[in-house]
């Protein structure tokens, strides 16, 4: 179970890095007039929303990833990355770990 939860944290972990890395440039004149989400959010909306739909896919969706993937694309329309980048996260950790579970075996006899 620590496993899986460190390899989803990686992988979160890691493309949100990734867009920090690449979406280190700041613009300040452009956010001033036309405020938008950091490039580090719209990566951490995108890889939660392929996660969940990859969940969706193999029938393992968690009615939390939904949620959290909800909560996140809420606020990216009011522009708020850090909340999109904390929902996202959360999306992504719950979309991995009802993935996971596809591999426990099923109790009973």
């Amino acid at each position: 179970m620590n496993v899986l939860r460190i390899a989803a944290r990686m992988a979160v972990g890691g493309s949100l890095l990734l867009g920090g890395v690449l979406g280190s440039g700041v613009h300040a004149a452009d956010d001033a007039a036309n405020p938008s989400l950091t490039d580090e959010a719209s990566l951490a909306l995108a890889n939660a929303t392929s996660v969940v739909e990859k969940a969706k896919v193999k029938g393992a969706l968690w009615t939390t990833a939904t949620g959290a993937l909800t909560q996140a694309q809420e606020a990216a329309k009011k522009q708020d990355s850090a909340a999109v980048i904390q929902h996202a996260a959360v999306a992504s950790e719950q979309a991995f770990l009802g993935m996971a579970q596809l591999g426990y075996p099923l109790m009973g006899n």
